[in-house]
């Protein structure tokens, strides 16, 4: 096993079987048009460091925006770029990435995929490994698997608050109750992805394999609301976002949102956050529990470590 580097511009693309299965593929991607696709099977780890990046698994689309990673594990994933933007990306077999497990307890440290936030200490570890021998100049499969293990001990390490959750989900052993946390984290993962189209119930609950009333009530007990309050909390935050930070109309806005009108949007705005749109974008605090309560919906290039030096001054 040794680590082997890839570099692409411009409308350059990766596909699976240039993706060698015997060792780590460490990708940099910089420009518009970039593409890569991995495999089922295949654990990654993809950083946006500028721009945002479009990602998909099978008919579901995302964005990824800069500073975010995606650790991602169920199934498939492609990349690509449709504006200016660079992003690092690890992977290989779910094989490579795993500790020998050394008593059941090991499955608490499996690897969980989702998105999170990218501290300095996580993009470091990215970029160490990136930086390391290519596999044709140093086949040193010891220093890889060394390296590896850092990358995913770190993100490890930032999954240990999903343990509340673990422990709230139903099982009789650790395992059970891991693979229904996987679920609900999939189900979590669809409503993020669906937010404006709002995926129904039934769709949600499917792709759980559970029926719609054993989702909610299960999703309740993990996560302390139901994935439609989830859904229109996060909805609250995109409302507040588009309205606050963006020069998009207010009936644009509602027209993204699925509002049958400008009006109506108004008004589940005001009754979610306090305030009219107008007084949010003059900087008018709004109502904490706005981000907690459901609204009322109708149905330029530069390196890498100087980049994460300034997430470091930021935060």
């Amino acid at each position: 096993m040794g680590i082997r580097h890839h570099s692409l511009q411009g409308a350059r693309s990766i596909e699976p079987p240039l993706l060698r299965p015997d060792c780590i593929h460490a990708i940099s991607a910089y420009g518009k048009g970039c593409r890569l696709s991995i495999p089922a099977g295949w654990i990654s780890a993809t950083l946006v460091l500028s721009g945002r990046l479009e990602l998909s698994n099978g008919d579901l689309p995302w964005q990824l925006p800069a500073r975010q990673l995606q650790l991602w594990m169920d199934g498939n994933l492609r990349h690509g770029s449709r504006e200016q933007s660079w992003w690092l990306c690890v992977t290989a077999p779910a094989a490579l990435w795993q500790k020998p497990p050394k008593s059941t307890a090991a499955i608490v440290n499996c690897l969980i995929p989702r998105e999170l936030r990218c501290d300095p200490d996580l993009a470091r570890a990215m970029l160490r490994l990136y930086r390391s021998g290519n596999l044709e100049l140093n086949p040193d499969s010891t220093d890889a698997a060394y390296r590896l293990g850092l990358l995913r001990d770190a993100l490890i390490e930032r999954q240990q608050p999903l343990q509340i959750q673990l422990e709230r989900c139903s099982g009789r052993t650790l395992m059970r109750r891991h693979q229904t946390l996987l679920r609900l984290l999939r189900v979590q993962h669809l409503i993020r992805c669906t937010i404006e189209t709002r995926l129904d119930l039934v769709s949600l609950a499917a792709a759980a394999n559970y029926s719609p009333t054993h989702l909610i009530r299960i999703y309740r007990e993990v996560f302390g609301e139901t994935p439609s309050e989830h859904a229109a909390r996060l909805r609250n935050k995109r409302a507040l976002e588009l309205v606050c930070n963006t020069d998009l109309s207010v009936c644009e806005i509602a027209e993204s949102l699925g509002f049958e009108s400008e009006s109506a949007f108004c008004r589940a705005f005001k009754h979610a956050f306090g305030c009219t749109t107008t007084a949010a974008r003059r900087g008018q605090p709004v109502q904490d529990r706005a981000l907690a309560a459901p609204m009322l919906l109708p149905a330029g290039n530069t390196t890498a470590e100087s980049t994460v030096r300034g997430w470091a001054v930021a935060s």
